[in-house]
């Protein structure tokens, strides 16, 4: 079934799903939420009034309470919430570096389900006890994060293993999420029928079924093998080895590995780790997994990137990954090429070329629109330049414009907002935007080159021009009888 399908809620439900609106719309404020909204500059003079009115009529408290206030908050009510605060720790241009600091908990300090829970889940995937599975195992979680936790244990081999379990009735948890996520972005398109070019339940649609695939972990040990495939040959990128006979849809075992995280600069720092260094691996292999494999992680939260003693950059988790077609890496290569150039008619042309903009639009308003835009973001320092963002406010101009919104680049947008919030995190002075051109640039001219493109067209098509020469037979017989 397809998971629009599954999605649909009866109308009955709509009186339910208003009363969750308004309690959730309540838990937010109280816990402070628009305090970190007012005075934005993505908000107009009038929305701005209205989100000062509401947070002095609910919420009165201590700005400095808000990071604590809202971790607790998204996590009383569920794991979908709980998704949207990782994805926001990584922002500190949205809100404080304070609040940062707590969301941050929520990408693997939230409290645990009991070890005799993941032990009875362990023993009943393997039909074994975990005393012939192990030598030895860690009842206390070393990491808990929004639907699964994980526990080390010794192999009788004498590997040490690392053993996510996911954590009870999630899936039915985070599904109730996304239920209402789907019909709250199903009633903004009724009551502002502008907002349809966005098409906020499609993305509502695309986030839903990478999350509910994250939670048959059989899919997360094949994501995993194959971006190890992808990087076999790459020594400063390394995925853990998956224990596949140990592997099922509620466990996974894979190997333990002993790391820093990539945002704790002290410890990096004291283990004589080079950070520029890291910065560039990172950003190479962010690229390469988005333009050469169209194949990326789509969870980039500091808490899934690890740097053993080596220097070597492991991620640890794989539920959550992303695919972009041929076609939309190269509209995305050129599309952050000209924006780098500053080349605004021709990211109006890529856009005019897919199909993407209205007949009537005038493409000189548009790419001056652009230009407005860009210049104040790409005339910032360089470390703070945040393409993610710019790609972002250049969707706003949809409404005005008629520019078809694609939801294939939802998660990638996502997954850029955390790469670039986990660069500067490590190190403001650089941007990764700037380390990628010339890569960007290579991929374009080798994909762009006729020998090569009429290669890739023979293999391809090489099958059916095998049977060009029974074909013509055939066409002879046929004119012979004739």
């Amino acid at each position: 079934m397809q998971i629009k399908q599954r999605l649909e809620y009866p109308i009955w439900k709509t009186p339910y799903f208003c009363v969750v609106g308004l309690f959730v719309f309540f838990k937010l404020v109280r816990a402070g939420t628009l305090m970190l909204l007012i005075d934005k500059p993505f908000f107009n003079k009038k929305l701005n009034l209205t989100l000062k009115f509401f947070n002095l009529l609910i919420y009165s408290e201590n700005k400095d309470e808000i990071g604590k206030k809202l971790l607790r908050c998204l996590i009383n009510l569920g794991p979908g919430y709980i998704k949207f605060g990782q994805a926001l720790s990584t922002r500190p241009d949205l809100v404080d570096k304070k609040t940062c600091e707590y969301l941050k908990k929520l990408q693997d300090d939230i409290e645990p389900f009991s070890s005799t829970i993941a032990k009875n889940i362990i023993e009943k995937e393997n039909n074994d006890s975990i005393a012939n599975i192990f030598s030895s195992f860690n009842e206390t979680p070393i990491a808990n994060a929004s639907v699964a936790q994980v526990h080390t244990a010794i192999l009788k081999s004498g590997e040490t293993v690392a053993i996510k379990i996911l954590k009870p009735n999630i899936k039915k948890k985070l599904f109730k999420d996304f239920i209402f996520f789907y019909w709250l972005s199903k009633c903004l398109e009724i009551a502002i029928p502008s907002i349809k070019r966005l098409k906020l339940s499609k993305n509502v649609e695309v986030l839903s079924e990478v999350s509910l695939n994250e939670l048959d972990l059989t899919l997360e040990a094949s994501a995993a093998e194959e971006l190890s495939e992808n990087f076999k040959d790459n020594p400063n990128y390394k995925v853990p080895k998956i224990y596949w006979e140990l592997t099922s849809k509620n466990i996974l075992v894979l190997e333990y590995i002993q790391g820093i995280r990539i945002d704790d600069i002290n410890a990096l720092t004291k283990a004589n780790h080079n950070i520029k260094k890291i910065t560039e691996i990172g950003t190479e292999v962010f690229f390469l997994q988005v333009f050469r494999d169209g194949f990326f992680h789509g969870d980039m939260h500091p808490g899934n990137i690890l740097i053993n003693p080596k220097g070597v950059l492991i991620p640890i988790d794989f539920g959550i990954m992303g695919r972009l077609s041929n076609k939309d890496r190269q509209f995305l290569a050129l599309l952050l090429t000209y924006l780098l150039n500053k080349n605004y008619r021709k990211v109006v042309e890529i856009h005019s070329e897919a199909n993407m903009l209205g007949k009537d639009i005038s493409h000189d308003h548009l790419a001056q629109a652009i230009r407005a835009i860009c210049t104040p973001i790409l005339n910032k320092p360089i470390g703070e330049v945040s393409l993610a963002k710019l790609l972002g406010q250049i969707l706003g101009l949809s409404k005005e414009f008629n520019i078809e919104v694609q939801p294939q680049f939802t998660l990638l947008q996502k997954t850029m907002l955390m790469a670039e919030g986990t660069t500067r995190q490590i190190n403001p002075d650089i941007n990764m935007w700037d380390l990628s051109a010339p890569l960007i640039d290579k991929w374009i001219n080798d994909t762009h080159d006729p020998f090569k493109i009429l290669e890739e067209w023979f293999h391809k098509n090489k099958l059916a021009l095998l049977k060009i020469p029974e074909i013509i037979v055939q066409i002879e017989e046929i004119l012979t009888k004739k």
